[in-house]
């Protein structure tokens, strides 16, 4: 809660005003300046009502800010002030108010107002930023995260005999104390397929299981371990892990879905840093401040510019009308993020007020926020209340990576501006009149053309211009221009500015010699040496749990993303710190600590149940057997393919978002319709779909995909009916089942007894048992028979959207869905309007198979039942 005294501050004390003004000067305001406003300009430009252009002119700060253009009011400088000279009709293509100039009289009130430093009278509040807090004193001394780690040594446990490593001695000593026997070692196949879909996020293909069950060298699991570490495979898997924390997504999201074409850049990035090993610290340290880190060469420094997409990649509001309002919350997103995934902590929840349940004032978080107000955001991106076409798009917003750029030809350019700025011209002075809402002969109105041409010149200048275009860009931050501590807002109002807080840390951790922040940088690159230095105990504590629960489903703390006081407490908390510590003595390495928790012998436990034990402990708290997992959405969409023989394992260039122009997507749209059917069509892994916010592929959205707008440590995991429906109905799956089918009767070798088999292994893993084959058989000659009998089958898959509308086939860039251009005439039917179609109510096609032989037709029912079943679904 806030903490009231008698220390006064204006709402307006802010770093634009530090001067007091005189009774006769507010007086001046409240007679001449203030009705001015109100009459004159607050119908377009204020808070309750509009603000076009982005401007506010109720509030002093926004009139100082200013919108879309500059600056309105400079104090004490009406020669910069762009309101004098809006209202002096000096400018043909800036007049306000529109229509009607105001007074001589009136313009040399607004500069005397200006010129005397923009007198605004302020509402007065009473509060004390830095008063002390007894009850955040006392958290900061007693909660178990905040304390440095503890160095513990292994507790002794019976049998002697049993642990492994000194992980298995802590969770044995826990066993003993709650008289609990752990359950046998789980058989060998059991474990190749457990640690293979861990590490990889694929299943072992039949010849790595044959080939483990064969070896019995004492080191043949420790060999497979190793094996798969090194395979690029486990960089996909463990990145997206990483990736469900940060957010990843491919669009703004919010309530204009505009595109981030170049977001793959660090999915890539990631998936690159976890295949390397990158040192944990390393890894932090760029995503936070990688343009600020040094670089040894080139690649290296486009790799540390592609890491802070991190900070970039957040759901943002492009239709927000004020872009004060913008910053603020896209640093409060920041600040998030960054709590929440490297320090578990809800910093956030202190931006209207002091924490309510952990030691986190109001002036820690603004603390934070002067960092990250002191950072532009480079997504590429800007905010415009109402926006349309590529007003979202700001192509100086982007990082540049460098790359040979060509200029085009200066004449080529010229002309294109000057188109640009004839078609501009022309549609603002049509926009909103009479003439320009009057319907043509297609019943739309008449600006409508005005717009598509005006769109059409700006694409093509940008082609031009662009630098994206021009060159390799990336979505990340870099150091803001106006360096500088930031206001503390009152109730969290971006405009209602209080006392200035200096930029720091949050102060329920302290880290001894902590780095000072310098004046001139924004203190990102201070703020990641500060997460990531051996003294911080939340750090390492943070990401050893999130690996442990990767691997033992559930966090030694089970509430990953929140180690504050409304979080749960650590079930084997020495356990805890003694990883933690020996993850930062071994050089933050992922990989080293990954391939010692699936060496335990506590990871290698059968997953059987044990009546005695489960009535002392159903969770599985305590470790007592290895829990079984249902596979996540990725696992089982690449698992299918991988037993059909279709998983393309290389890694495809970029992304379809790639080819999106940064303007609004629908998802009723031509472009929306495209991507669903890029991702439905694509073979490769999973990880590399493409991930527009709210149009996650159907695949993956049905079995419980992360949540794209926040940190998700945790993913649920649901059962309902669409599952069910999906594995029996989605093309996909059918697809699938039929290529599998005609792998295994292509195997001219095998009967169909071993084809059955076949089928087993490659689905669930496992050879068949003797009752699961003679039903299998008994299945499909019963299934090939009453085929026959009914003259044959031709099996469709219904799918993608009729040609005419959405089609597939339709490149994703398609101009028509932007420009509102013509379609090619079919026979002499009328081309479509693209903008009145909808296409998530578009006629489907029935993608044909052509005709099934009655006996491919059984094998692949038989195989599309196995991908159903429960058993292919659930990791033991």
């Amino acid at each position: 809660m806030l903490l009231w005294a008698a220390v006064a501050f204006s709402f307006t004390s802010s770093a634009f005003c530090r001067a007091e003004h005189t009774a006769e000067q507010l007086e001046f305001f409240e007679q001449k300046i203030r009705p001015l406003l109100v009459e004159n300009c607050y119908t377009c430009h204020s808070a309750d009502t509009n603000a076009q252009g982005g401007l506010r002119v109720d509030d002093r700060n926004g009139l100082i800010a200013g919108g879309n253009r500059a600056a309105a009011v400079v104090p004490g400088k009406p020669e910069e002030s762009l309101l004098l000279r809006a209202v002096s009709y000096a400018d043909k293509r800036l007049q306000m108010p529109p229509g009607e100039q105001l007074s001589p009289e009136q313009i040399a009130d607004l500069t005397q107002w200006i010129a005397d430093g923009a007198a605004w009278p302020s509402e007065q509040a009473a509060i004390d930023v830095s008063a002390p807090n007894a009850e955040y004193d006392r958290l900061r001394r007693e909660h178990w995260a905040w304390q440095p780690l503890q160095s513990v040594e292994p507790p002794t446990a019976e049998p002697e005999s049993w642990p492994r490593d000194a992980v298995d001695h802590f969770v044995l000593a826990k066993l003993n104390a709650e008289n609990l026997q752990p359950v046998a070692d789980a058989d060998r196949l059991t474990l190749i397929r457990r640690v293979t879909f861990d590490l990889t996020g694929l299943p072992p293909t039949l010849a790595e299981v044959d080939a483990f069950l064969a070896d019995q060298s004492p080191d043949a699991y420790e060999q497979v371990v190793d094996r798969l570490l090194a395979s690029p495979a486990f960089g996909e898997r463990w990145g997206r892990h990483w990736l469900d924390v940060a957010r990843y997504g491919e669009s703004t999201g919010s309530s204009r879905n505009v595109p981030l074409p170049h977001a793959w850049r660090y999915r890539d990035y990631v998936i690159d840093s976890f295949n390397a090993d990158k040192p944990y610290d390393q890894f932090i340290c760029e995503q936070i401040a990688g343009d600020l880190m040094p670089a040894a060469s080139e690649e290296q420094r486009r790799e540390q510019l592609i890491a802070t997409g991190f900070l970039a990649l957040g759901v943002k509001d492009v239709n927000q009308r004020f872009k004060v309002r913008f910053i603020m919350d896209n640093v409060d997103e920041q600040i998030d993020t960054v709590s929440r995934s490297v320090l578990a902590l809800t910093a956030s929840c202190a931006r209207c007020h002091d924490h309510k349940f952990d030691p986190i004032p109001a002036r820690d978080y603004y603390a934070l926020a002067g960092i990250f107000r002191s950072s532009e955001l480079c997504a590429g991106v800007r905010n415009k209340m109402g926006g349309g076409g590529l007003d979202y798009y700001d192509p100086q917003a982007l990082l540049r990576l460098g790359g040979e750029v060509k200029a085009p030809p200066a004449a080529k350019v010229a002309k294109a501006k000057a188109r640009l700025e004839e078609a501009q011209a022309a549609w603002e002075a049509i926009r909103g009149t009479p003439e320009g809402l009057s319907r043509g002969p297609n019943g739309r109105p008449k600006q409508r053309a005005f717009r598509v041409k005006f769109d059409e010149a700006q694409q093509a200048y940008l082609e031009l211009s662009d630098p994206s275009l021009q060159g390799q860009a990336a979505v990340g931050v870099r150091d803001a221009k106006e360096v500088g501590d930031t206001e503390y807002r009152i109730r969290g109002e971006a405009e209602l500015l209080g006392p200035v807080v200096p930029r720091g840390f949050p102060a329920l951790v302290q880290i001894p010699n902590a780095p000072a922040i310098p004046a001139e940088q924004s203190g990102r690159l201070e703020l990641a040496q500060w997460l990531t230095s051996r003294d911080n105990p939340l750090t390492s504590r943070v990401i050893v749990n999130r690996v442990w629960r990767h691997l033992f489903g559930r966090g030694i703390v089970s509430s990953v993303d929140n180690f504050g006081t409304t979080g749960d407490v650590p079930t084997h908390p020495e356990l805890l710190d003694h990883l933690a510590a020996s993850f930062v003595d071994e050089g933050w390495s992922i990989k080293r600590l990954v391939r010692r928790l699936v060496l335990t012998r506590t990871y290698q436990l059968d997953s059987t149940t044990v009546p005695s034990n489960v009535a002392v402990d159903p969770a599985n708290h305590w470790n007592w057997r290895h829990t079984p997992r249902r596979l996540d959405a990725e696992e089982l969409r690449d698992a299918t393919l991988a037993a059909a023989g279709k998983l393309i394992a290389s890694r495809p260039e970029g992304s379809p978002v790639t080819e999106l122009r940064v303007m609004e997507l629908q998802n009723n749209s031509r472009l929306a319709r495209n991507i669903e059917e890029a991702a439905n069509e694509s073979q490769h892994r999973s990880v590399y779909l493409p991930l527009v916010r709210s149009l996650t592929p159907t695949s993956l959205q049905v079995f419980d995909f992360a949540e794209q707008g926040m940190v998700s440590g945790n993913r649920d995991v649901t059962t309902v009916a669409t599952q069910c429906l999906y594995l029996l109905n989605d093309p996909f799956i059918r697809r699938q089942s039929l290529n599998l089918s005609q792998q295994l009767l292509e195997g001219e070798a095998l009967d169909d007894a071993a084809r059955v088999n076949q089928a087993y292994r490659k689905i669930l893993g496992r050879n068949a048992t003797a009752d699961e084959a003679t039903r299998a058989a008994e299945y499909l000659r019963e299934f090939e028979e009453a085929v026959a009998a009914n003259g044959g089958i031709e099996r469709q898959l219904v799918s993608t959207p009729s040609r005419g509308a959405g089609s597939a086939a339709a490149p994703l860039n398609d101009a028509l869905a932007t420009t509102g251009a013509s379609t090619p005439k079919v026979a002499e039917e009328p081309p479509p309007d693209p903008d009145q179609i909808v296409y998530s109510d578009a006629p489907v096609k029935a993608e044909s198979l052509g005709p099934i032989s009655p006996r491919t037709a059984a094998w692949m029912t038989f195989c599309q039942a196995l991908f159903g079943s429960v058993e292919c679904r659930y990791l033991k």
